[in-house]
């Protein structure tokens, strides 16, 4: 087998084990260069971590947190999903660490039946909406999506989560009102 195939196995296959030093973290939208910005619980990380990470000593801290190469061609992290992220050691001053795991629909159901899921993202889009204005509804309506354990909603996407809602283009309205006028 090539490294391809071991890489998909480990990303399809793994047993989620978050722990202190690789909590469970929520996706809040790419950045670019295969960098995604990620929203921690404080309660799940050491204090050496929070310290580094949250100098201000939030409930809830974002960071960014890098895709490595192993996995880029194999899963794709969306806005609203969940990592395993390690934070142990910082790649650079502004990335906190590196995404070890992207959380399946199943391998999530999986640590909630087994009581491993933090309560802490029970409201994460309303607490992170007051540090970054790009709170939308949709992702408050996700959230509750998201909230029901027995719920199979989670299993089939609610539309792209990668799009805000309330996104409309503008270009093609404005090409569509030229026509109408001529």
């Amino acid at each position: 087998m090539g490294r391809g195939k071991y890489a998909a196995q480990e990303a399809l296959d793994a047993q989620a084990q978050p722990s202190a030093m690789c909590p469970v973290a929520c996706v809040l939208g790419p950045r670019g260069q295969h960098l995604h910005e990620i929203a921690v619980a404080q309660s799940l990380v050491t204090d050496e971590i929070n310290k580094r990470l949250n100098p201000d000593g939030k409930a809830l801290f974002t960071t960014l947190a890098q895709l490595p190469p192993k996995f880029r061609s194999i899963v794709w992290v969306k806005r609203g999903k969940y990592v395993i992220v390690d934070l142990e050691k910082p790649l650079t001053d502004k990335i906190g660490g590196e995404i070890t795991m992207v959380l399946l629909a199943a391998q999530v159901k999986q640590l909630k039946q087994a009581d491993k899921w933090p309560t802490q993202y029970a409201n994460v889009w309303s607490e992170i909406s007051g540090q970054a204005s790009s709170s939308q509804p949709h992702d408050q309506h996700a959230d509750n999506s998201h909230a029901s354990s027995d719920d199979d909603s989670e299993l089939v996407g609610d539309g792209n989560p990668n799009r805000r809602a309330g996104f409309h283009d503008m270009a093609s309205d404005s090409g569509s009102s030229d026509e109408d006028s001529d």
